[in-house]
């Protein structure tokens, strides 16, 4: 989880608990009044053990009487004092035995008492799990709501497989967690302390001799529990690790396919699995350690409960009681042990969220920034200086672009061209302000971008790249990602200028066909069409184009360069073109190598005054068999 930590994320100390618990109760704090009646029944439901031990008390001691006559039988109640059978049943004093009727009645009393604290304990948990599941419910929109904020450099450090295992599996640990602590603070201990109470009415010496040796439970939780947080944290990482290659596996798996690699990735996999399966067997055994040293504590209380009643002379009945008392207190004790253990695991895996949720974009709205109206186009870089940030967040020396300065006038067609890495791409970036500039400004109709919000800007540009991406919904869906308030007729409308129309009816359920997981069931061709009518249906005035043709058959091409045709009608467009007959016909054409720009002019400028321009186009026009005056905008666009 490192990638998700560093200089912006506003915490960087890794021993925050307390912080952590504190961002954590800003989660919890709006169901407080849904979690108060949750701790007020389950405060009900533990007191409900005090009234079981008391009435438990005087059934056993005053029905299983022996050959006590009944006006004779009492038993002395906690609080109460001592108790005669004829003040709780309706018997005669003179009757030598207890009747069937009383028995039963006494006998009846059991069950109503274990049906009222179960049902108590139903509605508490209920209402417990109703909040958490909103807690979690906040929690991971807000966790969803952070990744997407986050700037396009994020990305390219982070591992995608990370942020599905903090949004997914991580925020459902803290869920189930908070449950649990919640009904651990609240509940158990309001168990143990009304146990304790009655078993001090029953002998104050023995309970308070008691109150000594119930610590001693602690003291293992103690010593474990950084065991526990270390091992936390290290199945954490594993657990990250195998959703990162699982991810990356399946979305390669023509890759992994084709190369023959199932064994190697499955080796990958299990890496990280074996490492998660040995650090939980390792918390399951701590845990179980505690919850043993507990169960040997509580076998004491009852050794010595057992030696003392004997010496004292007590009758069996208030022994039965005592062990009763002492195993209804095991439980909660046990689980209060155990809650320390999961709440240092939990603590280990907060961290990966609390600093995904605190972390801030590196490319962020100015405040004051405001709504870029519809463009005109006019696009202009004065002295732009930029260089990526490397893995570890500091930017790399090499400068990707290197005081860069060129306009586009509304409505005509540019093209870039240069060698890879020459700085093409990243003035695209920049121009979506995935980036910011490091030095100089673009600014769109004379405003700079940094002074308006990034959604306007990004809606008044749309791009076509050669990286198709379509999410694994219908086509329908796919072209209406352009606009989601466009009416059927603008979607149709614009599949059709698109050439989409003329494929899709082929398709048995038409629109509404699914075209697969990064659109697998589509060709190259098709998935390109869906983009550009998705691109039209947006309608930005500026348009960018990503190598749109450069991977696709001649038929393919055609209907693309139509489609192309149509939508750069009006618009200012700027083409990314490594194949120069695709870019012939453009109004000017920008030569770029090594983040500079080496000349800008026309095709039959450019080949008489710049080398680099003329290089690129012998090297191409000799060995390609396309012809130089193909266009992928035909003039006048």
């Amino acid at each position: 989880m490192r990638l998700l930590l560093g200089k912006h994320s506003k915490t960087t100390n890794l021993s925050r608990s307390g912080e952590s618990m504190k961002k954590l109760l800003n989660y919890v704090r709006p169901q407080w009044r849904r979690l108060m009646l949750g701790v007020g029944l389950g405060m009900v439901s533990a007191m409900f053990n005090a009234l079981m031990l008391i009435s438990f008390q005087v059934i056993f001691s005053l029905v299983l009487k022996g050959s006590t006559p009944v006006k004779d039988v009492a038993q002395r109640v906690p609080f109460l004092g001592p108790v005669k059978l004829t003040d709780i049943f309706p018997v005669n004093e003179g009757d030598a035995n207890v009747g069937w009727p009383v028995v039963l009645v006494a006998a009846s009393i059991i069950p109503a008492l274990i049906f009222c604290r179960g049902f108590l304990s139903f509605l508490s948990s209920r209402t417990y799990t109703k909040a958490a599941s909103h807690v979690l419910y906040m929690i991971r929109q807000d966790l969803y709501g952070a990744v997407l904020r986050q700037s396009l450099s994020f990305f390219n450090r982070a591992k995608a497989g990370e942020l599905i295992q903090v949004v997914s599996v991580q925020s459902s640990a803290l869920q189930v967690n908070s449950l649990a602590m919640v009904q651990a603070i609240t509940k158990h201990p309001m168990t143990i302390i009304s146990i304790l109470i009655v078993l001090f009415g029953i002998d104050p010496f023995f309970t308070f001799m008691s109150l000594f040796v119930f610590p001693l439970c602690l003291i293992p939780v103690r010593m474990i529990s950084k065991s526990v947080r270390r091992s936390g944290k290290i199945e954490v990482g594993a657990a990250s690790e195998m959703l990162v290659r699982m991810h990356e596996a399946i979305g390669g798996i023509r890759l992994v396919k084709g190369n023959s690699r199932e064994e190697y990735e499955l080796a990958r996999f299990e890496k990280g699995n074996r490492t998660s399966s040995i650090d939980t067997l390792k918390f399951n055994k701590l845990a179980d350690l505690s919850s043993s040293i507990v169960e040997t504590v509580a076998s004491l209380g009852v050794a010595a409960g057992l030696v003392y009643w004997w010496y004292m002379e007590r009758t069996a009945a208030d022994f039965f009681i005592l062990v009763l008392a002492l195993t209804q207190m095991y439980p909660p004790i046990k689980e209060l042990s155990r809650i320390g253990l999961t709440t240092q695991k939990t603590l280990a895996a907060s961290e990966a969220v609390f600093d995904l949720l605190d972390r801030e974009p590196e490319v962020m709205d100015r405040k004051g920034a405001v709504e870029m109206p519809r463009a005109r186009g006019a696009i202009s870089l004065r002295d732009v200086c930029f260089a990526y940030t490397g893995q570890d967040g500091r930017k790399l020396d090499k400068l990707a672009l290197n005081r860069v300065t060129c306009d586009f006038e509304p409505g005509k067609f540019y093209a870039l061209v240069g060698p890879s890495g020459s700085g093409k791409s990243t003035i695209f970036s920049l121009l979506m302000r995935y980036y910011d500039v490091d030095q100089g400004s673009i600014q769109i109709d004379g405003r700079d971008i940094r002074n308006v919000t990034q959604r306007s800007l990004r809606d008044n540009i749309g791009i076509v790249s050669q990286d198709v991406f379509l999410f694994h919904d219908t086509v329908w869906e796919n072209i209406r990602y352009g606009r989601l308030d466009a009416t059927k007729e603008e979607i149709l409308a614009a599949a059709r200028k698109a050439h989409v129309d003329a494929f899709v009816q082929e398709f048995q359920e038409g629109y509404e066909s699914i075209v697969g997981d990064g659109g697998s069931k589509v060709s190259g061709g098709q998935k390109q069409r869906i983009s550009i009518a998705r691109t039209i249906l947006k309608n930005a005035p500026i348009l960018l184009l990503d190598e749109a043709t450069s991977a696709l058959d001649t038929e393919s091409e055609r209907f693309i360069q139509e489609s192309l045709h149509d939508l750069a009608e009006g618009r200012t467009v700027i083409a990314i073109a490594h194949r120069l007959s695709t870019v012939l016909a453009a109004h000017k054409i920008i030569v770029m190598q090594d983040g500079r720009i080496e000349a800008i002019g026309s095709n039959e400028e450019l080949l008489r005054t710049c080398p680099l321009y003329q290089r690129l186009h012998q090297l191409q026009f000799k060995t390609a068999d396309e012809p130089a005056d193909g266009t992928l905008i035909p003039a006048g666009a």
